[in-house]
């Protein structure tokens, strides 16, 4: 009997990963793990871009900006936090104290800023791509759909298209109200850029999402 090389043996975190989704796609069990997966990235991945706390932005002084004279902010893709109550109570119950960007708002810090809005594109894509992944993979575990055709050709295509554009809406903090300077004090006549721009909660969601949008393509 000849002995067993030690090249031919497969590493132990390696061997078990295979054995693993071996046991898995034998039993039928593998797309009824992997579509709970699925739904939970996509639900985080629409929470992360509906949200209004993607960026905490600290000036680090009070501005005397008309639009934004405010110290700090809770930005979002589409939305800001704020201390008003939202009349939509269906928005209200989903994203508590987020409120539309005003006109002004949107026509100075937005419109001309073509990073914030390839971030809204990412997110609406991603959003988009995360629905057809979670349909995918819910028929494909409750319906007799031909896997070799859907898994490949449609599932992992949508997954790995949402795992992408979900990281590449943290462009978001390359915008101007980041990184440009746009500020003005009281003491000084020259604008200023901000002081920080941090993770919020949102993003910290869109982490999660992307995650597990990279464990269901392996």
């Amino acid at each position: 009997m000849a002995r067993i090389k030690t090249e031919d043996v497969a590493p132990g975190l390696t061997d078990v990963w295979r054995l693993w989704r071996h046991c898995l796609c034998r039993f039928g069990w593998y797309p009824l793990f992997v579509a709970p997966l699925v739904t939970c990235a996509c639900f985080l991945d629409l929470y992360s871009s509906t949200g209004c706390d993607f960026i905490r932005l600290d000036i680090g002084f009070t501005p005397i900006n008309e639009i934004w004279p405010e110290p700090n902010a809770k930005l979002g893709l589409f939305s800001f936090e704020s201390s008003e109550i939202d009349r939509n109570r269906w928005k209200r119950s989903f994203n508590k104290g987020c409120r539309s960007y005003t006109a002004n708002f949107e026509e100075f810090f937005i419109a001309a800023d073509q990073t914030w809005q390839i971030s809204r594109i990412m997110a609406y894509i991603s959003g988009c791509s995360g629905l057809v992944a979670v349909a995918t993979s819910w028929l494909l575990t409750i319906t007799p759909l031909p896997a070799s055709f859907f898994w490949p050709g449609l599932l992992l295509p949508a997954c790995i298209l949402s795992m992408l554009t979900g990281s590449a809406k943290f462009l978001f903090f390359d915008t101007q109200i980041c990184i440009e300077k746009i500020w003005f004090a009281e003491e000084t006549e020259t604008p200023v850029a901000p002081e920080s721009c941090a993770l919020g909660e949102s993003a910290v969601y869109a982490i999660a999402a992307v995650s597990a949008y990279f464990l269901c393509t392996i």
